[in-house]
């Protein structure tokens, strides 16, 4: 018998790698929207770079939202 965790009511952090990967963009891109000012940048962890998993998740909210009005325009 399996046990099952629903991970978008845990906070935890999340890395470069998994923020990127979430959202289906290159790391390279993600630190560019970080440079533009449409994500925050990280917190520093020592030499990681994290950011909390809630955050990660008002994005990706944030990113259908958009993808959902682009496609309402058209």
């Amino acid at each position: 018998m399996g046990i099952a965790i629903d991970l978008t009511n845990t906070e935890r952090l999340v890395s470069t790698a998994e923020f990127a990967l979430r959202l289906n963009i290159s790391e390279k891109e993600l630190y560019d929207r970080i440079k533009d000012g449409r994500i925050k940048p990280p917190v520093k962890d020592g030499r990681k770079n994290i950011w909390l998993n809630s955050y990660v998740l008002e994005c990706i909210l944030e990113k259908f939202k958009d993808s959902s009005q682009s496609k309402i325009q058209a």
